[in-house]
């Protein structure tokens, strides 16, 4: 298979969303918006990120996971999840998440000690938890089903699925009727069938790839508008009391992350040095983004700034110095390996 270079420009770009979100999120929490206009725009913008951005993850996970078995084997496939998965988040999940509890307690400034703030759970890195178990049900499944074999399956009805087993299966939305998060050792059952169904949609995608790319391709900008009316009508009916408020959220996800990956294909399906060196510095960014956050957050939200100023310059700032710290510490050394499986060569 040819490099598809819309979903590493997907990929990268998700992720930078990603930090968008939680600096939106947090800023909601903890810097209660000043003004009605600056609340809808915090709770809008964390709102209409979430509901399509880590779906459109399983999605692309799904597709390169169909394609490391077609190409590899099984075997392989576990092996590759295993060093480039488990090892990470071993390695990763106790400094990462110490970093998250610290700086999401301002603790440089409160000087609370560090020991009342040990990780507890997964925390962002859930997503990391979420894809080992689902490598070793798909291999599993790849067992039981030929997914190569399975006859033509349009695109929207892995889209109507998605909607109606949203509301369907339990805890996949939270008490707010948002998509729910599951950071614990044992994850809420229903939220995981539902990613594993996204994931497996994605799997699906690529033994369909010519009408599922081609589908989002040529659909890319209805979906896109679709989901922004869609989600547009959840936000302003969720505190209503209205029966199908869970469904429009259902709706509005598929649409989103099927709509977000078209608009790539469509739109950014080309060669491009600086999304290549996003997508491989996204990993990196994912890691250590959350810590950075909190800390700028925190900097910023003290010294007088709006909510708005202080999202916006949360996540610059965090870009920024993820993507410095990629390219000075990560990029060119064993790091890289690890979690892109290889080392970019220093250029003389």
């Amino acid at each position: 298979m040819s490099r598809i270079h819309a979903l590493d420009a997907a990929r990268a770009s998700l992720l930078l969303l990603g930090v968008l979100f939680h600096a939106a999120v947090f800023v909601y929490l903890y810097q209660k918006p000043a003004s009605v206009s600056e609340f809808l725009f915090v709770a809008y913008t964390n709102q209409v990120l979430h509901v399509f951005r880590m779906p459109a993850f399983f999605l692309i996970s799904g597709f390169f996971a169909a394609y490391l078995v077609s190409s590899r084997g099984a075997g392989s496939y576990l092996a590759n999840r295993l060093g480039r998965i488990a090892l990470p988040l071993i390695i990763f999940w106790l400094p990462v998440t110490f970093a998250n509890n610290w700086t999401s307690q301002g603790a440089w400034i409160t000087g609370r000690s560090t020991f009342e703030i040990l990780p507890v759970d997964f925390q962002h890195l859930w997503f990391l938890y979420f894809l080992i178990f689902f490598s070793f049900v798909f291999v599993l499944l790849t067992r039981l089903v030929k997914l190569e074999k399975l006859p033509n399956i349009h695109p929207a009805v892995a889209m109507v699925l998605m909607a109606l087993l949203m509301p369907l299966l339990p805890s996949v939305l939270n008490d707010q009727g948002e998509l729910g998060t599951s950071t614990v050792l044992f994850p809420e059952p229903g939220l995981l069938a539902w990613y594993f169904w996204v994931f497996l949609a994605g799997a699906i995608a690529f033994h369909q790839k010519d009408s599922w790319l081609g589908f989002l391709r040529k659909r890319a900008v209805l979906l896109s508008t679709l989901f922004l009316l869609v989600f547009t009508l959840f936000f302003f009916s969720q505190d209503t009391g209205w029966e199908l408020v869970g469904v429009t959220y259902g709706v509005a996800a598929a649409l989103g992350s099927f709509g977000v990956i078209g608009l790539f294909l469509r739109f950014a399906d080309r060669p491009s040095k600086i999304m290549r060196f996003l997508s491989d510095a996204s990993y990196w960014l994912y890691l250590v983004h959350l810590p950075l956050v909190f800390f700028f957050l925190f900097s910023l939200g003290t010294n007088g700034f709006g909510a708005i100023a202080t999202i916006l310059l949360t996540s610059v700032l965090t870009i920024v110095v993820g993507l410095v710290t990629y390219k000075v510490f990560v990029r060119h050394t064993f790091i890289s390996t690890l979690l892109n499986g290889k080392r970019h060569p220093l250029k003389s």
